[in-house]
């Protein structure tokens, strides 16, 4: 394989609208991916797996899988919002405000460019759910009422459910990655589990705002910090011990590094999500 190369600086990516629809979520990370292949961009790595997610919501709400299906299109498109508006201010900070630092860490990516695209989409996944999802919540909860939280389970099941495809392609792109297994046995499982965890500290960071709303500010403040600094470890592991440097540089030999690539690839598995069954009414 080829060795990295330093990119030049990316093309500006043409700025967002703002969605109404989850439709509209879609034709905004077509857009994002679009520009990622031609910018040869690492963003275009969350974006592609956002849309694989994205579009298994709303095949969930069109089939009436969850019990209050546009109150989850509703949260959907709050939640996108947040991603959007920090890609707005990320490359037009006069214009649009919304850059958290979470996003800011995940957008600027590695410095050294050495991380792999896995670490992008934990980078990203974790700047979106463990800080933005919270506040998205929020903006549908209402009172906290406890029909929310059958719909919310029901997408965590969804998203375990796309997992495994996206691993089983990520491998094909980085062969080296069948190490992993020697440290994590079944990381599927894992990172399904790791996904279901970080959502429901996504919904008790939402709970805790909604029932303390004097504290919001300051908990925010403590939650953006968190999600920054573990977005930043994702993708320039640290600790003398640990055996996640070692073995970050011994798949990143064997990636491609042809961005576009590795876009094209992933893109057949983003359009064909997996599906679960109905809500019982």
């Amino acid at each position: 394989m080829s060795t990295a190369v330093t990119p030049s600086p990316p093309l500006p990516l043409e700025r967002l609208e703002e969605p109404e629809t989850i439709d509209d979520v879609l034709r905004n990370i077509d857009q994002i991916i679009d520009w990622a292949k031609e910018a040869q961009n690492a963003i275009g790595y969350f974006a592609v797996l956002y849309r694989r997610i994205t579009r298994a919501i709303r095949d969930a709400i069109n089939d009436g899988t969850f019990a209050d299906g546009p109150r989850i299109e509703r949260l959907d498109v709050a939640f996108a919002k947040r991603y959007f508006n920090a890609l707005n201010a990320y490359f037009y900070p006069d214009e649009f405000e919304g850059l958290t630092l979470p996003w800011e860490v995940a957008f600027v990516g590695d410095p050294d460019h050495q991380a792999i695209i896995v670490q992008y989409m934990l980078a990203g996944l974790n700047a979106h759910i463990s800080f933005d999802l919270g506040l998205a919540l929020l903006t549908v909860a209402g009172n906290w009422p406890d029909s929310l939280r059958e719909d919310y389970d029901r997408v965590n099941e969804l998203l375990c459910r796309q997992i495994p495809g996206i691993n089983k392609e990520v491998q094909r792109l980085s062969p080296e990655l069948r190490w992993v297994r020697l440290l994590l046995p079944d990381e599927v499982r894992v990172f399904q589990q790791w996904l279901t965890k970080m959502r429901e500290g996504a919904w008790l960071f939402a709970f805790y705002m909604a029932m303390h709303p004097r504290n919001a500010k300051e908990k925010t403040v403590h939650q953006e910090a968190w999600t920054a600094a573990l977005s930043s470890w994702y993708l320039q592991p640290s600790g003398r011990w640990s055996p996640f440097p070692p073995l970050v540089r011994a798949v990143a030999k064997h990636e491609s590094d042809n961005i576009r690539s590795n876009l094209d690839a992933l893109e057949g598995i983003s359009k064909r999500p997996e599906k679960v069954a109905k809500a019982h009414r």
